[in-house]
């Protein structure tokens, strides 16, 4: 009788590599193996990200990707807009963070792992890439009234 194959390779486009443990991509194109899981997954239950969520929620109880097109939704999630797992570890406190529903941080999540970064706001969506981080977290910390008018 026969089986079905194995998919054994890296799922992003022309990518030979073995995928990771956890899911369909490899390492590079954001493939995690379970130690990754572990400890990516540990340092959201400490009392920094706690105090960032709960900020972040209280300042802004809607999701910003609903609301800038238009509809009303609450935010569940507190995304970092530049993901930490891309810039460094640095970048899991210092960073922009948007609070988002359940399909607008799955949508963006997905739009990570070609290297767009969407930051949604009142006047719509920017989009940055990784080069961008620290220019925008320069402007953030000089002038943050006018990082939306700026980037």
């Amino acid at each position: 009788m026969p089986i079905a194959p194995y998919n054994n390779k890296c799922s992003q486009l022309g990518c030979k590599a073995p995928r990771s443990k956890i899911n369909s991509f490899c390492i590079s194109h954001g493939g995690m193996d379970n130690i990754e899981t572990r400890e990516s997954d540990s340092i959201y239950q400490t009392a920094a990200w706690r105090s960032i969520r709960g900020r972040q929620l209280s300042i802004q109880p809607l999701c910003q990707g609903c609301l800038s097109r238009g509809h009303i939704a609450s935010g569940v999630h507190v995304d970092h807009v530049f993901p930490w797992k891309h810039i460094g570890k640095q970048a899991f406190t210092r960073n922009l963070f948007q609070s988002l529903c359940q399909s607008c941080h799955s949508t963006k999540t997905g739009q990570e792992k070609q290297g767009k970064y969407d930051h949604y706001s009142k006047d719509g969506v920017v989009t940055y890439t990784k080069h961008d981080y620290s220019l925008v977290m320069h402007r953030l910390h000089t002038a943050p009234e006018n990082l939306d008018a700026c980037c």
